[in-house]
């Protein structure tokens, strides 16, 4: 491990304990679980999202190119660097810590070394199996056979490709319960019976055989509004929500904290 502990100290100290982005309040430490991310402005390895050659090693993992996000931002930022720029994500780092503890307790003291102890390297454990064992290697070369009783068979994978929807439990969480509110909203109207919500989701994003999950993570914030715009807000329930001033349903952010 690269980063210095005293630059995460000192980042997880100026994050309040939250994701940095904005609107976005997932905690980084939660107990004695450390669930929040440190990413790089600059990649840290080549062809990763926004690298800059001209860095060295100590600078990419130095306090001014690190943020404190959740996985899910995390993934949205690396999956649209277009958007999501270096000038961009420098700013939003600079908003969110202008607000960070005004004073260092031993709580916030205590959650900054579990982030730090999360990002060191783990046990290196390796294997080499035959016909009358295995051979394994915990951190050194002390080796041994022993029995393994093996299973044979695939191993099994996410139907959805890594950078899809699909493969976020949030974003498809999300997804799942807008399309459960057009639904609802939608219900007793047979021209926009559940089937032909679908469709009028996959011909607008060419899908062909493919599902909703299977878009990549960067037409998350599209799909969204497509669903909300062109299917929520046009229902019966939906212009009734609209002509009393209330949501027809959640932000991301509430749902995610189980708001409303």
């Amino acid at each position: 491990m690269s980063y210095t502990e005293r630059t995460i100290k000192r980042l997880f100290t100026r994050s309040q304990n939250e994701c940095a982005m904005p609107k976005c309040t997932a905690f980084m430490v939660i107990g004695d679980t450390v669930v929040g991310e440190v990413c790089h402005i600059k990649a840290r390895r080549k062809n990763g999202p926004r690298y800059d050659s001209e860095l060295t090693l100590k600078q990419r993992n130095d306090f001014p190119n690190l943020i404190l996000l959740c996985p899910t931002c995390h993934k949205l930022v690396d999956a649209d660097e277009n958007t999501y720029t270096v000038e961009l994500l420098t700013d939003i780092k600079t908003i969110h810590e202008k607000k960070g503890f005004p004073e260092i307790t031993k709580e916030i003291s205590a959650m900054a070394a579990m982030l730090y102890q999360s990002l060191k390297p783990k046990t290196k454990v390796s294997a080499t199996s035959g016909d009358n064992g295995a051979s394994v290697a915990v951190g050194g070369d002390n080796h041994g056979n022993i029995t393994i009783n093996q299973k044979r068979g695939n191993t099994p994978r996410s139907k959805y490709p890594a950078n899809s929807i699909g493969a976020d439990a949030n974003l498809s969480g999300y997804v799942e319960y807008l399309m459960e509110r057009s639904y609802l909203y939608w219900k007793g109207i047979p021209n926009m019976a559940p089937g032909r919500i679908g469709r009028k989701i996959k011909t607008k994003f060419r899908l062909g055989k493919r599902t909703r999950s299977h878009l990549p993570v960067q037409r998350f914030h599209d799909l969204v509004n497509f669903i909300i715009q062109d299917i929520i807000l046009p229902s019966p329930v939906g212009k009734k929500h609209m002509r009393n001033g209330t949501k027809p349903c959640r932000t991301f952010e509430e749902w995610k904290d189980g708001d409303m």
